[in-house]
């Protein structure tokens, strides 16, 4: 058997390779105090009709105690509420006014390094990073 040193495993690579882009994402958007992470949770909670931890834990692929941490955070910066949902276990997740216009305004510094990225990979660059991810994660696109 061969030995392949750790500087070419392929989840080690992935993982620098997420590391940077979400440094370049969370650079660009520090201005609107948050991070690419929390704009992505907020994205998906205004997406999902009355999201529970169960439905953004399925949304996101987190865990839900990874969740759990992040979502509180998003609670105490004010971003987000929760209230009880139709059993006492239950919490549905809503955005505050407050984290709608945070989100609003961390959306541009988004949209200004995810249109960089685009142009850099083109289309087929791009099209062939999703088949590529798809491929490796097992997941459909």
């Amino acid at each position: 058997m061969s030995e392949q040193s750790l500087d070419t495993c392929i989840c080690i690579e992935l993982r620098a390779a997420a590391h940077k882009l979400t440094q370049r994402y969370d650079e660009s958007m520090a201005a609107s105090g948050i991070s690419v992470t929390q704009f992505s949770q907020l994205y998906n909670l205004l997406t999902l009709e009355n999201p529970t931890f169960k439905h953004l834990a399925d949304a996101t692929g987190l865990d839900r105690s990874t969740l759990g941490r992040n979502i509180r955070v998003l609670e105490k910066m004010g971003l987000v509420s929760m209230k009880v949902g139709a059993d006492a276990r239950t919490r549905i997740i809503q955005v505050t006014l407050k984290g709608k216009s945070v989100f609003k305004e961390a959306a541009p510094h988004w949209h200004a390094v995810q249109s960089n990225l685009n142009k850099k990979l083109g289309t087929g660059g791009r099209e062939g990073l999703s088949q590529l991810i798809s491929e490796l994660t097992g997941a459909p696109l």
